[in-house]
């Protein structure tokens, strides 16, 4: 008996061998940088919050987040909007729950984020079509508000997400820095950037300026990564399809947390 218990053992870590030098090969080969590894860490009096950002699933929102940051729109701002086993809300530089950049910018729902698991950052507004610069996190699942709200980010890690719950209204948001190519985001959205930033310019005469390169600096790479991006963000006729290009993405943010150890022991006014 003891013997066919240590064959089995052997067999099962094997297995999980094998599996993992799979999973990290899948990783590796998946080019996942060019469109998959852009992320947002907020500098919080609670400490630092990152966040994986989803340009491949709402790119205007993205960018949009990721020009108000470098413009230092967000410094300083406080968390205005606080409810228990629900959501933190910021954004706000009036802090009155009611403060925008000037423009609205549209919803980007797909059907592979959803609310049904904690620590999704996603656009707070007041109906369809109205986000702008204010955000929330989420505390716990909150499945109603599917197709209500873009969700363009999701915690990193289990000290992430216990900071998020720490956070409180008066909590202030230092600043929100960026790891990966954010300045190629900006670059595909030039002129849509350029038009938000004449808006801002008006509302918000003293931000801090912040170039946007030519796409046509990038080369051919730019065009390439374009292309992904709109793949995926395109929804298919084919259901097979569909199911496949929604789960990639949510595959590669489970599979890099589970071989880098991230989630284990070891590691403007809105209406909702």
């Amino acid at each position: 008996m003891k013997n066919i218990f240590k064959f089995l053992l052997m067999v099962l870590v094997l297995v999980s061998a094998v599996s993992c030098s799979s999973l990290k090969k899948m990783l590796n080969s998946q080019n996942v940088a060019k469109y998959n590894d852009i992320r947002a860490t907020f500098v919080t009096t609670q400490g630092e919050i990152s966040f994986y950002l989803y340009p491949e699933a709402a790119p205007l929102t993205v960018a949009n987040f990721v020009n108000l940051a470098k413009r230092g729109y967000y410094d300083n701002t406080k968390i205005h909007r606080a409810v228990e086993n629900f959501v933190v809300q910021g954004g706000d530089p009036t802090e009155t729950g009611t403060g925008g950049p000037g423009y609205f910018i549209p919803d980007e729902i797909v059907n592979w984020l959803d609310f049904f698991q904690q620590g999704m950052l996603a656009m707070a507004n007041a109906g369809p079509n109205t986000g702008g610069s204010q955000y929330f996190m989420t505390l716990y699942p909150a499945e109603w508000l599917n197709g209500k709200h873009t969700i363009f980010g999701e915690y990193i890690s289990d000290s992430d997400f216990e900071k998020i719950r720490k956070l409180e209204v008066g909590d202030v948001i230092k600043e929100i820095k960026f790891t990966g190519d954010v300045d190629l985001i900006l670059s595909l959205h030039k002129n849509q950037v350029e038009q938000w930033n004449a808006i801002l310019d008006k509302e918000y005469p003293n931000l801090k300026k912040y170039p946007i390169k030519d796409i046509s600096s990038y080369g051919g790479e730019a065009a390439e990564y374009q292309e992904e991006l709109h793949n995926i963000y395109t929804r298919k006729s084919d259901e097979a399809d569909n199911e496949k290009e929604y789960f990639i993405p949510r595959l590669i943010r489970a599979t890099e947390k589970k071989i880098k150890g991230v989630v284990s022991s070891d590691e403007e006014s809105t209406e909702f």
